[in-house]
């Protein structure tokens, strides 16, 4: 398996490639079309099976219109609204969103396969209500849930500061540790942020 990681040109968020065997997935693209034609490039005789939102906001999900139609997108039931709508707080930051569908509602708890790549589904609220982590073999891609020695922010419409630590502290009840490739920032490990994040 390999990750691809691309950082974009809104907020600095992160946009995950996930690839295995020629068949991939891609978890919150986002950006601007410079953006687009890169991930596009990283996809080359590779298929695209799904695209994975871990939240409704902008800057993980401005380029799903891209997508409809051509994969499944898949988003948390209780975040849906904001792919279509003016709540995903991109007109706070100045950048409209085109609206776009999922193809597949959330609960948490699935288990999705794609070929060899297969994704746990954890619903992690606080960020937003429907935030969710992904996690693939020995990674959790963890949106704006858990960052290196941070965690999201709590203060926008459906954000829960109690909501947020009770899903970071399910998340360290996870067996072993695991990589976190978080929405925003470096990678780092569970058990690192389970020792030292000032935050929990």
């Amino acid at each position: 398996m390999n990750i691809k990681t691309i950082t974009t040109d809104l907020v600095q968020s992160n946009t995950y490639i996930i690839t295995s065997n020629k068949s991939a997935v891609i978890i919150d693209p986002s950006g601007t079309d410079k953006i687009f034609f890169k991930i596009e490039s990283c996809l080359k005789d590779i298929r695209l099976k799904a695209v994975l939102f871990t939240h409704g906001h902008f800057d993980h999900v401005a380029l799903g219109h891209k997508y409809e139609g051509k994969v499944p997108i898949y988003i948390h039931k209780l975040d849906s609204f904001m792919l279509n709508s003016d709540q995903n707080l991109g007109e706070d930051f100045g950048y409209a969103v085109k609206p776009c569908k999922a193809d597949v509602l959330l609960n948490g708890g699935e288990v999705l396969k794609f070929d060899d790549i297969t994704v746990k589904v954890l619903h992690t609220p606080g960020h937003t209500q429907g935030s969710v982590c992904f996690v693939i073999d020995n990674y959790i891609f963890s949106g704006d849930t858990l960052f290196r020695s941070s965690i999201g922010r709590t203060d926008f419409e459906g954000g829960s500061q109690t909501a947020i630590l009770k899903s970071i502290n399910c998340l360290f009840m996870l067996d072993g540790d695991y990589v976190v490739y978080p929405g925003h920032g470096e990678p780092t490990t569970l058990r690192y942020e389970q020792k030292t994040n000032p935050y929990i």
